[in-house]
């Protein structure tokens, strides 16, 4: 009686954790960017304009624009140069390129750097999925070393492993199956296939 309690719990906890997750992270971006702009925008509009849900729209609007305005010529050059700024300041150099580098991972856009999927044998019969990253490394003496993205399931990170091309057997599998396998631990997989 008390194992099946847990069970059901444990059930609950699955269910309802990524859902809370999910919504309390949107919870926040929508309510800290309403509190942000909410000041703004009441200066800004005439009075009696403002709308509780403008601050979220208007954050909305202006991450669109943002994303428009970085692809323009100039406004590219001068966001590389904004970002070598960054990264001589030791610091912030750390924060800032891990937070580029997770967002790039959870949006999708790591896509390029990640080219191919590889099953890595770590130790005889023991295996795990990885993605090339580097197929060309300066430092290592011989040619047939490889830089290899191993990610942890449900965490954001992983190792970088330096490994000869002949421990590495290509998949054929996109890079973003591939990618949902590792962080969910393969469970979303094994649950499509119950009968």
């Amino acid at each position: 009686m008390k194992s099946s309690l847990s069970q059901i719990f444990a059930r609950g906890m699955l269910f309802s954790l990524p859902l809370v997750i999910t919504f309390g992270a949107l919870y926040w971006f929508f309510n800290w960017s309403e509190s942000l702009l909410s000041v703004p925008l009441s200066y800004l509009l005439p009075q009696g304009w403002y709308v509780p849900g403008m601050g979220v729209v208007s954050g909305l609007v202006i991450i669109f624009l943002l994303g428009i305005l970085v692809q323009l010529y100039l406004v590219k050059h001068l966001f590389h140069w904004f970002e070598s700024v960054l990264e001589r300041i030791p610091l912030v150099k750390t924060l800032y390129g891990s937070a580029k580098d997770i967002m790039k991972l959870f949006s999708g856009s790591s896509q390029d750097e990640l080219q191919k999927v590889v099953l890595v044998t770590m130790h005889e019969d023991i295996r795990m999925i990885g993605f090339v990253t580097n197929e060309q490394i300066d430092f290592a003496g011989d040619d047939d070393i490889i830089a290899v993205y191993v990610p942890l399931s449900y965490q954001v990170g992983g190792h970088l492993l330096y490994l000869p091309r002949s421990r590495c057997e290509p998949l054929d599998m996109p890079v973003q199956k591939a990618m949902q396998q590792v962080l969910t631990a393969h469970i979303s997989q094994a649950k499509s296939k119950k009968p």
